[in-house]
């Protein structure tokens, strides 16, 4: 036999409502009596009907996590540290994934009654038309990305400042003709990467002509095809760059895969910079330098962002501070 709350108020001896507030916690019990229902919740086994609960209070204390592709580490980690967030605040989260399945998953948030969604996706995924029907039907949003409209929370990493390091250190070992492999078009404005890139290359006075912006196609994948795929028009161009920035450290391995089989050596023959500092970064051989995001910090802070809109309405903006990770895939320039 079920049971109900009422089993669960006459054994700790209290009121139904006093089980509710605890369980709850919707307003100010004494730890006595908190520690009664309590007491009385792990004896009998109560587990409370959250679909019930949340027709009344008009939560259901379930929130969606949308990433690009779970099989990237760096999602991995945000997904992890969001969950953490998110379960010490009783909440249950579902993570969706795949780059063909956004617009599915977007579209049937409304009807599983969330309170809350994370995106955290490549946005030439995913319709924003879908975003603000989310909005429309009262599910707060919280986006990774600087193009967001204003009515929605975001949470973006500094990629001006991860630019600027990252050119700032292959210019301080001599190199002068450097690359961003994009995984986006260079039309692009989904992040900051490249037009910090362009504004660190001014900054440090390198002509037009030294830097090389090789674009993605559609359907912009920035995987370790993608990072070959780019090593590849390098070569076939004659090598003309000593140095590469890449959107991604997957796209970065992969460039590194694709030069050591055309037997061009890294760094000795050029330098690579990736873009997340995921876990496999620090220990492939040679070691990756990257610009290191702070993926328990951006998953926390999206969850944070979220429950104080839940909680309070208040729609914020932030940005995640990055640091260049120097590694063994950068040095001084060959002389050719």
């Amino acid at each position: 036999m079920k049971v109900t709350r009422s089993d669960v108020a006459k054994a700790a001896g209290v009121a139904p409502a006093t089980v509710s507030y605890v369980l709850n916690n919707s307003r100010q019990i004494s730890e006595k009596t908190r520690k009664k229902v309590m007491d009385a919740v792990n004896e009998l086994n109560y587990q409370p009907d959250l679909i019930a609960r949340g027709l009344v209070t008009n939560q259901t204390m379930q929130l969606a996590l949308i990433l690009s592709d779970i099989g990237n580490p760096f999602y991995g980690e945000i997904a992890r540290a969001f969950e953490q967030s998110a379960l010490e605040k009783g909440y249950f989260v579902s993570i969706c994934s795949g780059e063909g399945n956004l617009n599915h998953y977007l579209e049937n948030l409304v009807r599983r009654h969330v309170d809350g969604a994370v995106i955290i996706a490549n946005p030439t995924h995913y319709q924003m038309e879908n975003v603000k029907k989310l909005v429309d039907n009262d599910i707060k949003v919280v986006i990774s990305g600087n193009q967001v409209p204003d009515q929605i929370a975001s949470i973006e990493n500094d990629y001006i400042s991860g630019m600027e390091q990252a050119l700032t250190h292959l210019s301080e070992y001599g190199h002068r003709r450097i690359a961003y492999f994009s995984c986006f078009g260079n039309q692009s404005r989904y992040d900051t990467r490249i037009d910090g890139f362009i504004s660190a290359a001014e900054k440090l006075g390198l002509h037009q002509s030294d830097i090389l912006l090789v674009e993605g196609k559609p359907p912009y994948h920035s995987d370790l095809e993608t990072g070959k795929e780019m090593a590849q028009e390098i070569i076939r161009r004659g090598m003309p760059v000593t140095a590469a920035v890449c959107t991604n450290d997957l796209m970065a391995m992969g460039a590194i895969q694709e030069f050591h089989q055309a037997g061009i050596k890294v760094p000795e023959d050029i330098s690579i910079i990736g873009c997340d500092d995921i876990m496999l970064a620090s220990a492939m051989i040679p070691a990756l330098t990257t610009i290191g995001i702070d993926k328990e910090k951006l998953g926390r802070g999206a969850f944070a962002l979220l429950y104080r809109q839940i909680k309070s309405g208040e729609i914020k903006h932030e940005k995640v501070t990055v640091e260049l990770k120097v590694r063994s895939t950068t040095s001084k320039p060959a002389v050719r």
